[in-house]
């Protein structure tokens, strides 16, 4: 998954990789799957369900990737120049005001970007070797 980035601080964990990792088992083998899947499309090919588009415009260069299980989990990501992904950030949907949380935060994290690309680290799936 060469074409997936995460947002890594320097001074503590990948909050979304974690995340990922902590879900139950199916759960995560899902969201997994939707990640390789993205790995391999562009932009114009992300469609909802599974993929939702930003349209207001101070969230325009964000998407949201979708799936469901026991809980909603959505993760915020951005596509990069070079044509990869960035994913910034990772939560369980319980009210609409939690997609609007993470959309401000995921902005503060570009722009800490802007400064620090180097945060911006790949990403590899422990079980990426089960299939």
């Amino acid at each position: 998954m060469n074409r997936i980035k995460i947002y890594k601080p320097p001074d503590g964990p990948t909050q979304a990789a974690n995340f990922i990792e902590g879900l139950e088992p199916k759960l995560r083998d899902k969201v997994v799957r939707q990640i390789i899947y993205l790995s391999q499309t562009s932009p114009p090919e992300l469609k909802e369900p599974h993929y939702k588009h930003f349209s207001i415009e101070k969230y325009q260069s964000l998407y949201e990737l979708r799936e469901k299980g026991r809980v909603v989990v959505r993760i915020i990501f951005t596509p990069c120049p070079n044509g990869g992904y960035l994913l910034l950030h990772a939560f369980v949907k319980r009210q609409k005001r939690d997609t609007m949380q993470a959309l401000e935060h995921s902005l503060r994290l570009l722009a800490s970007l802007w400064e620090h690309p180097e945060y911006a680290v790949e990403y590899t799936v422990k079980e990426e070797n089960r299939a």
